[in-house]
C-alpha cells in the first residue's frame, strides 16, 4: 500500500543571511546618524562648509551604497 503524500509548498518569507546582515548594517547606520546630532566643519580642498554631523554621515553612507551598487553590478 502506498500513501498519498502531499507536499505542501513552501509558504511563508525566506530571508537569505545577505538581506540580514545589510537590514542590520542599514539599522546600525541609522541609529548611529541619529545620534550624532552636532555641527561638523568639513574640508574640501580650499573651501570648507559647516552642517549638521547626520547630514554628512547620512549623505556619506549613501554615497557609499550608491559606489558599491554601482561597482557589484558586471555584465556577464
Amino acid at each position: 500500500m502506498s500513501q498519498n503524500k502531499t507536499t505542501r509548498p513552501k509558504s511563508g518569507f525566506s530571508l537569505s543571511p545577505r538581506i540580514v546582515i545589510g537590514v542590520v548594517l542599514a539599522a546600525l547606520a541609522l541609529w548611529f546618524v541619529l545620534i550624532n546630532t552636532r555641527t561638523a566643519r568639513i574640508h574640501f580642498w580650499i573651501p570648507w562648509a559647516e552642517a549638521p554631523m547626520w547630514f554628512v554621515l547620512a549623505a556619506t553612507f549613501a554615497a557609499g551604497a550608491a559606489t558599491t551598487l554601482l561597482l557589484g553590478r558586471r555584465k556577464k
